[in-house]
């Protein structure tokens, strides 16, 4: 079982941004490894993270994305036609799964699965409280 964490990291366009982090595991890291600039969503205004993304990893809204899909990072501009990273999050007994990374853009419907990133497993309960207790601004 894995866990989450958000936490301040270096990346190679950014000298600190926050992003979701796997039992110890940046993302991003592995996304800049990869060639793709992103900005994890979480860090969006350089704030932790927003009522409206915490309602997406709880599974408590659907994402702007019209796939059932959650955008966990986007193009520096935040344009979702720009590109985003997305992930399926799916609630499994008591487990949170992260599964299916892919890139994608709007105009296209064509999208790049990223190979060997996840499926991540949460223990729900300890997800929740990550999520949960993260600072949240409106």
């Amino acid at each position: 079982m894995k866990y989450l964490t958000f936490e301040k990291v270096s990346s190679k366009h950014y000298s600190e941004i926050l992003d979701f982090v796997v039992s110890g595991k940046s993302i991003l890291a592995e996304l800049d490894r990869r060639g793709y600039n992103v900005v994890p969503r979480v860090c969006a205004g350089l704030v932790p993270i927003d009522q409206k993304t915490r309602a997406h990893l709880l599974l408590q809204e659907d994402d702007e994305l019209s796939n059932g899909r959650v955008a966990l990072y986007t193009c520096p501009c935040g344009d979702y036609g720009c590109g985003v990273i997305s992930v399926l999050i799916k609630k499994h007994g008591d487990q949170i799964v992260w599964s299916d990374f892919r890139y994608e853009r709007d105009d296209d419907e064509e999208f790049t699965a990223l190979e060997r990133l996840g499926p991540f497993r949460f223990a729900e309960d300890a997800y929740r409280r990550t999520v949960m207790c993260s600072n949240t601004t409106t």
